[in-house]
């Protein structure tokens, strides 16, 4: 019978032999006496083997206990030596059935142990094809599943847990010295939370608007000839279920030239009512058209839709008001050198290129939509020489390692934001 923690443990040299074992409190060299003692004894038991002279029963058990101790014990508190508190109080008619219980227990065929204990040593059984046939009943079918819905619960909170270190890490790359090297490590952090990405995005279709950095006019072409601008690579990491690239080149959110190139006027064909994110990047083309008397706008005036901040809360407005339910994010632009020279007709001096990102900022904030900031992290600035020679084709646009590290810094934050929602 046994109690507490013992466990039987088979013997492959004398057959069958249920030796009872318990945790041992001593040192190493008294457990391997224990050892050699216990399977002695039992082979005396069961008839297998002869004694060892090895063994000694301790002077101050009574032989009706049924337990030996090897020479040189220097445990206590161990069944060995009878000081457990358990086996020298047993009766002997228990201790009898226990014995009876160990003989039966050890009557089972090797093999048979072997296969319900799946020893190495049995080498197991092979299953019958009614076995296998039942395993493979009970494995679900994933055959149709995302790489995420692949994922158990624990791995999702572990790749969770992953992708909060490497943001974390990530945040503290934002405070060097913008270069093409801060960049470079940004992007390590990027790749890394894209690797623990937790979200399944196969269920939700995107749009992204923008000019015609979303478009990727300076960017390769893909065998069907379509333009691999920054969309390309962060669906390659998010796999969407569909994905919508509304950017065209010269567009802008302010009426400064061509109405049709107005998101404030055309909302309806930039955007798309089965959309589920709507990421939207845009405002450079704004800050660098040079239209005689430009209004920059009042970003207080609530009820103006004139210049550029009148342009950029109406188009909000819509947003909010259309697609209440969808989850919003404006890209600030990273920094270049481009800078130009022109005569506002409401302001003094000359906005700069984060003036005009500064607006999207507080009117992002103000209808509750995301910001994915790229000019005051200084990630890709281009300000410096060797970055814009690296990642801009004609220092503004960006050539393929522009739209690479762009494309997955802007997936890197959608999958953290989603992630962690």
């Amino acid at each position: 019978m046994l109690k507490g923690n013992q466990t039987f443990r088979h013997c492959p040299k004398h057959g069958q032999i249920g030796v009872i074992m318990k945790k041992l409190n001593c040192n190493k060299k008294a457990a391997t006496a224990v050892l050699a003692a216990a399977v002695a004894m039992s082979t005396a038991l069961s008839g297998c083997g002869e004694r060892t002279d090895s063994v000694i029963v301790r002077e101050s058990e009574t032989p009706s206990t049924g337990f030996v101790c090897a020479a040189g014990c220097t445990c206590t508190g161990c069944i060995c030596c009878g000081t457990d508190g358990m086996a020298n109080n047993v009766p002997a008619a228990e201790t009898e059935t226990e014995s009876e219980t160990v003989r039966e227990e050890s009557t089972v065929p090797e093999t048979e142990q072997a296969s319900e204990t799946g020893s190495p040593e049995a080498g197991g059984q092979e299953q019958t094809p009614a076995q296998e046939q039942t395993t493979a009943q009970e494995e679900p079918d994933t055959s149709g599943l995302s790489e995420i819905e692949r994922l158990s619960e624990g791995e999702i909170e572990a790749r969770k847990e992953q992708q909060a270190n490497f943001e974390e890490a990530r945040a503290t790359l934002y405070g060097l010295k913008n270069s093409k090297d801060k960049t470079s490590k940004i992007n390590q952090m990027d790749r890394q939370i894209l690797a623990n990405n937790a979200y399944d995005f196969s269920k939700k279709n995107i749009v992204f608007i923008g000019d015609s950095i979303t478009e990727g006019i300076t960017s390769a072409l893909d065998v069907n000839g379509n333009r691999i601008s920054y969309v390309t690579y962060a669906d390659s990491y998010l796999h969407f279920n569909r994905v919508l690239n509304h950017g065209m080149g010269g567009r802008m959110f302010s009426v400064y030239g061509d109405e049709s190139l107005s998101l404030a006027l055309n909302f309806g064909n930039v955007t798309n009512v089965d959309s589920d994110i709507i990421v939207v990047f845009a405002g450079v083309n704004d800050y660098l058209s040079t239209p005689p008397n430009k209004r920059f706008g009042d970003i207080n005036d609530k009820l103006s839709t004139a210049g550029y901040c009148g342009s950029v809360r109406y188009f909000m407005k819509q947003l909010q008001e259309y697609y209440s339910d969808n989850e919003i994010f404006f890209v600030t632009m990273y920094n270049t050198n481009k800078k130009v020279e022109c005569t506002y007709s409401d302001v003094k001096g000359q906005p700069t290129l984060n003036d005009y990102m500064e607006v999207q900022r507080k009117l992002a904030k103000e209808y509750g939509f995301h910001v994915i900031e790229l000019y005051n992290t200084g990630f890709m600035d281009c300000t410096d020489k060797e970055s814009a020679d690296f990642y801009l084709r004609d220092g503004l646009h960006p050539k393929d390692n522009g739209n690479i590290v762009l494309g997955e810094h802007i997936a890197a934050e959608l999958s953290l934001y989603f992630g962690q929602k």
